[in-house]
């Protein structure tokens, strides 16, 4: 990575895609390298920087996962522990459903607990402990160890086990067995500590002006609660030292061991089969999804975990076999367009290719028409007159502040899977069907309701 060439270059891919500011971060050989371009905020035009701090979002559950290993490793608990083992009050609105969830569920989106549920639950030291006790009225999606649906609910669960069996709150224990024996200086977990630190802040559509440029978010930081879920926020240099510990199986540059080889080893490992729903991803490991890029005609295995928190989103590549990872923190609810670009631009200078949806004009999606709905989004595919099929979603997600999501035509890739572009990246969907329901895969599942 020529720092100099991609400073100017991500200064205009900022303009080409309306992100205010961001980071691009590369780790080779031990080295880290990041540029920086654009502004924290619209309204106060401060200059980013390499120590602005952007938000992590759900790369933080690769954290998570990471404080569960460490207990794995001091043999406080196995994978295969019951929840409630640990937390006997654990409950969700289906009977008996909480009985039989693991740990690995929880880290592999297993669980079968409906996962958006991003309820404020108040800014104290329990607020992880409140937030847990507030799903015994959240709804079952599918039995424990079923089909997989992205579970953020489930990570605040796995959030409070690290919390009783360290007798910590989570953000403490993030420091105490993370941060602090890494040495990274430029990361946060509570938003009262931003500003401490040149912070960006997410940029979202203006309602008054849906055409327009990006505004500034409103509200900073998703309720404290969901911070084992998703609000790790730092640095482009300080999140690749982090993974620099994963490609070294657990030391990091300290040279201090944060956790065993064998837990840094099977994080990576597939769990959970995705080839059925993705033409993209091989599956889901402990914490890390996991695909295969090329290199010289040959596969490459890369892990890797997205973020989208209130207007920020951020990305994170790593090929644990060359050592070698790359970051992108943007913050705007347009940043997935320019990750993708930064993706295949950086991708290749290291000579590596990403793999992308097999797109055919083959696939019949006719199976596929109808209404899905979840507990944050309600998705719609309809075929028009001249047999174009759209995707129109209706969404409460906090990321999006009440803007409203255009409706998408899609792209078929056979086995009933097809793509839409969501601000500017490429997205695979999935029609799946079992015996009792139908659903629509996006990572998470929407059940049929039509």
């Amino acid at each position: 990575m020529e720092l100099a060439d991609w400073q100017g270059r991500l200064a205009e891919l900022c303009e080409r895609h309306d992100v205010p500011g961001a980071q691009v971060g590369v780790l080779a050989d031990g080295d880290i390298r990041v540029a920086a371009a654009g502004i924290t905020s619209r309204d106060t035009g401060v200059e980013v920087t390499q120590d602005t701090l952007f938000q992590y979002g759900s790369i933080t559950k690769i954290w998570t996962t990471t404080l569960v290993m460490q207990l794995v490793d001091d043999g406080k608990i196995t994978l295969d522990t019951p929840v409630v083992e640990v937390l006997p009050d654990f409950r969700v609105a289906e009977p008996g459903h909480a009985d039989t969830v693991t740990v690995a569920h929880l880290l592999t989106h297993t669980s079968g607990v409906a996962g958006d549920l991003f309820t404020d639950v108040g800014d104290g030291d329990d607020c992880v402990e409140r937030y847990v006790a507030s799903l015994a009225t959240a709804p079952a999606v599918t039995p424990p160890g079923g089909r997989l649906s992205y579970c953020n609910a489930g990570f605040v669960v796995a959030g409070r086990i690290v919390e009783v069996l360290r007798d910590r709150a989570w953000d403490d224990a993030v420091a105490a067995h993370i941060t602090e024996p890494l040495g990274l200086r430029h990361v946060i977990t509570r938003a009262k500590d931003a500003p401490l630190f040149r912070t960006a802040v997410g940029h979202v559509t203006d309602l008054e002006d849906v055409d327009g440029p990006a505004v500034p978010t409103r509200q900073w930081m998703l309720p404290r609660a969901m911070g084992p879920a998703g609000l790790i926020t730092g640095s482009a240099v300080d999140l690749l030292r982090f993974t620099e510990t994963h490609l070294g199986d657990g030391i990091g540059v300290t040279g201090e061991r944060i956790l065993s080889t064998d837990s840094a080893r099977a994080m990576r490992d597939v769990v959970v089969d995705l080839l059925s729903v993705s033409t993209v991803y091989r599956g889901w490991g402990l914490g890390w999804r996991v695909m295969d890029w090329t290199r010289d005609g040959r596969p490459v295995t890369a892990v890797e975990h997205g973020g989208q928190t209130i207007g920020q989103n951020a990305q994170l590549y790593a090929f644990p076999d060359l050592g070698v990872a790359f970051c992108v923190l943007t913050n705007a609810n347009s940043g997935p367009g320019l990750i993708q670009e930064v993706r295949d631009l950086l991708g290749a200078e290291l000579g590596l290719t990403a793999p992308n949806p097999a797109v055919t004009d083959d696939g019949d999606l006719t199976p596929a028409l109808g209404t899905y709905e979840s507990v944050m989004l309600r998705s719609t595919l309809s075929r028009d007159p001249d047999g174009q099929i759209y995707l129109e979603t209706i969404s409460k997600s906090p990321a999006n502040q009440g803007a409203p999501v255009p409706r998408k035509p899609v792209r078929p890739t056979g086995g009933g899977r097809f793509t839409v572009e969501v601000h500017g990246m490429v997205v695979e969907y999935a029609h799946l069907v079992d015996d009792d329901a139908e659903y629509l895969f996006g990572n998470r599942l929407l059940r049929r309701v039509d």
